[in-house]
């Protein structure tokens, strides 16, 4: 066994910060550490190939026993002078309700608070002063149970947000005819719909009743209203892993209304059915050689990258053009924003980037002009370059994947560079995972104080 890496985490039962390490066990690297009160703890943080020195780039330096972040941390996350990245998406809960009752729900949806709408006008006034250049995202609960969400929305748009970001289950969406197009023309940009899967029988398991026909009329009513659809799975070890390739597939199936698929492994916070074990963890090597077996040679785990803003451990991706639903053509070329960049200059590619790959027009007549079959491209005689164009004028596809941490694999050097920040009651902002995080008995670090 050797030690990787040294760097500091929380125990999982009290959540005060402890000094931990990353250690190398065969083709296998877990984080240990000991708490004085609770023992000692183990987790599995990454396994097989890509390995994390292959993976590493370098990007962030390497954490020394004395290097420790500030003993507050991460209870005192707010965000404190410590922390080494701006906000890149800036997530605002406008409600806890929700109309399902999932087994698995990192915010622990489902109670009937939801904040005033000035009270939400406020906070986005201050979320657009202290990060007038990040992305918005309304989140919850189910923020389309709130009937002023359209007005929230208008209001986020005249804020100009480069690109304001929907995340929900999608039933009003399918459920509501025109509620789609008032959503577009109130301002929206893009909607990141929760899509775990082919199988009912993975809906009845993580989200409690069947929602496949539910989930297609969402994507059907996005494409009526001009709204570009990004997927996002749960996934869970021995439910869905299995479908991460048919989820590809579907997703480039109604390609370009669906712009990517976000793979979300369940990290063990909020609520979820089991206490978490290292058998049932899904690492981000896993998923991308899992993605490469199951597409049917269309991925190639060399086509995975770090992504942009975000530790190099947190999440991956991978973006293509779309030749057609079973050829993709993978844009490796493009860097890393990060690699010899500053951190202004990293944030600022990856907002871009971001918004120009899922917030691409598809309106009724550029969609029309995207889903153009092969052999009317095939009589123009186009030459290899004006192929490439053509593809490139339709817009990208991407596969990309974010794996949270819970209290027993926080890693404070990876939340130190978080760049998804919930936007408090409070006015702080606080990195996702430490606003998400609970013990092992349910207790949170800082939701619902």
């Amino acid at each position: 066994m050797t030690i990787l890496r040294h760097t500091n985490s929380v125990c999982p039962i009290c959540l005060k910060q402890v000094p931990a390490f990353l250690e190398e066990e065969e083709n296998d690297v877990f984080m240990r550490k000991h708490c004085p009160d609770h023992g000692e703890f183990s987790c599995l943080v990454w396994e097989g190939k890509p390995s994390l020195d292959a993976w590493t780039s370098g990007r962030f330096p390497l954490t020394r026993p004395e290097d420790r972040p500030p003993k507050s941390c991460p209870e005192g996350c707010g965000l404190c002078a410590d922390h080494l990245q701006k906000s890149c998406t800036v997530v605002v809960e406008v409600t806890e309700r929700c109309q399902l009752k999932c087994p698995v729900c990192f915010a622990s949806a489902g109670d009937d608070f939801e904040p005033d709408f000035y009270v939400l006008e406020k906070l986005l006034h201050d979320v657009h002063r202290k990060a007038p250049g990040a992305i918005l995202q309304f989140s919850g609960g189910e923020p389309t149970l709130r009937d002023d969400l359209t007005d929230l929305i208008r209001l986020a748009s005249s804020l100009k947000f480069p690109g304001i970001q929907l995340n929900t289950n999608g039933l009003k969406l399918a459920q509501e005819s025109g509620y789609g197009q008032r959503l577009k023309e109130a301002g929206l940009s893009w909607v990141f719909l929760q899509f775990d899967g082919l199988r009912e029988t993975t809906y009845q398991a993580l989200r409690g009743k069947p929602l496949l026909t539910e989930k297609i009329r969402a994507i059907d009513a996005c494409k009526e209203a001009g709204l570009g659809v990004v997927l996002v799975p749960t996934l869970v070890k021995g439910v869905n892993d299995d479908e991460m390739g048919d989820i590809v597939h579907f997703g480039l199936s109604r390609f370009p209304v669906v712009r990517g698929v976000h793979f979300q492994p369940i990290s063990y916070f909020g609520r979820f059915p089991e206490p978490p074990h290292n058998d049932k963890r899904l690492t981000l090597p896993r998923i991308m050689r899992d993605l490469a077996e199951q597409a049917d040679e269309m991925i190639d785990l060399s086509h995975f990258r770090p992504s942009r803003c975000e530790h190099e451990r947190c999440s991956f991706r991978a973006i293509y053009l779309v030749d057609s639903p079973d050829k993709i053509i993978p844009l490796t070329s493009e860097p890393c924003c990060c690699n010899g960049r500053s951190s202004d200059e990293g944030f600022q590619s990856s907002v871009e980037s971001i918004g120009r790959r899922w917030g691409a027009d598809i309106s009724p007549k550029t969609c029309r002009k995207q889903e153009e079959t092969p052999q009317e491209v095939d009589a123009q005689a186009e030459n290899a370059f004006d192929r490439f164009i053509r593809l490139y004028e339709r817009g990208s596809f991407s596969i990309s994947a974010m794996a949270f941490q819970d209290g027993e694999n926080l890693d404070l050097e990876r939340l130190r560079f978080c760049c998804i920040h919930v936007a408090a009651p409070d006015g702080r902002f606080v990195p996702f995972c430490a606003w998400n995080l609970t013990a092992r008995n349910g207790r949170a670090l800082h939701r619902k104080r």
